[in-house]
Order: structure tokens, then C-alpha cells, then sequence
């Protein structure tokens, strides 16, 4: 089983978020980390990736595709890192997941607003009730 991960640090205007793309066998799964407004630093970046991992809540999706890996020079790899860095930031595949994963929370939150909503409305109906049979006892 091989796992491959890819972590993108990108600017969206007023933060710097991280998205962090794990292929493995048969699934592909994507995590977003806001990091704040300022340019982070390579031992920030450390720091999340070995001791806070579990910052990151991944959505998972099952994966058609394949991807062939071969050993690449690291060199290489760094020149075309580079590039990528130059080129765009987030691939379109771990943007379209994170919207789902985003309409996913959003269909949640409501849910559970309109049930509390209903919740309270009812509480609200249960006291109005009471008093109104409190006041005609007919003592």
C-alpha cells in the first residue's frame, strides 16, 4: 500500500491556509488549516505537519484514478516544486472536496439550528401553557 501526500500552502486574499491531499490504494481525502495573516515560517509549517495533525479534519472521497509513481531525482523534484509553487496553488480536484466538505457542515448547521429553534419554540409554548393553567386554578 503506498500513501502519497501533498501539503499546499496557499493565499487567499487575507489568510494563509494549508491543504493538505493524501492518495492512497483506492481513496483520496483533503484537510484545509487556516494558518493566519502572516507568511508562516518553515518551523510553523514542522510544527503542524509532526506534532498537530490532528488539527486537520480530512474528507474522504473514492478515488477512479491512478496515479503511477516513480522515483524522481530529488533536484528534480525541488525544480518542480518550484514551479508548481510559480504556476497555481490548489488543484481543482481538492477544491471541489473541500466545497463538499463545506456544504456538508453547512447542511448540518442548519439542521441542528431548526431543531433547536423548534426546541425552544416549544419550551416557550410549555411555559405559556403552565401559567395560563396556573392562573385558572378556579380557587
Amino acid at each position: 500500500m503506498v500513501i502519497q501526500s501533498c501539503l499546499t500552502i496557499v493565499f487567499d486574499g487575507s489568510f494563509y491556509k494549508a491543504i493538505l491531499e493524501c492518495y492512497d490504494d483506492n481513496s483520496y481525502s483533503v484537510a484545509s488549516v487556516t494558518l493566519g495573516s502572516s507568511e508562516p515560517k518553515t518551523s510553523l509549517i514542522l510544527k503542524l505537519i509532526n506534532q498537530d495533525y490532528q488539527r486537520f479534519h480530512f474528507h474522504y472521497e473514492l478515488d477512479r484514478t491512478r496515479i503511477v509513481t516513480k522515483h524522481i531525482n530529488p533536484k528534480r523534484a525541488q525544480r518542480l516544486a518550484n514551479k508548481a509553487i510559480k504556476a497555481h496553488g490548489i488543484s481543482t480536484k481538492a477544491q471541489s472536496t473541500l466545497q463538499k466538505q463545506f456544504e456538508e457542515k453547512k447542511k448540518l448547521r442548519k439542521a441542528q439550528h431548526s431543531t433547536e429553534k423548534r426546541l425552544a419554540q416549544e419550551l416557550r409554548y410549555q411555559k405559556r401553557v403552565a401559567k395560563h393553567r396556573k392562573k385558572h386554578r378556579g380557587y
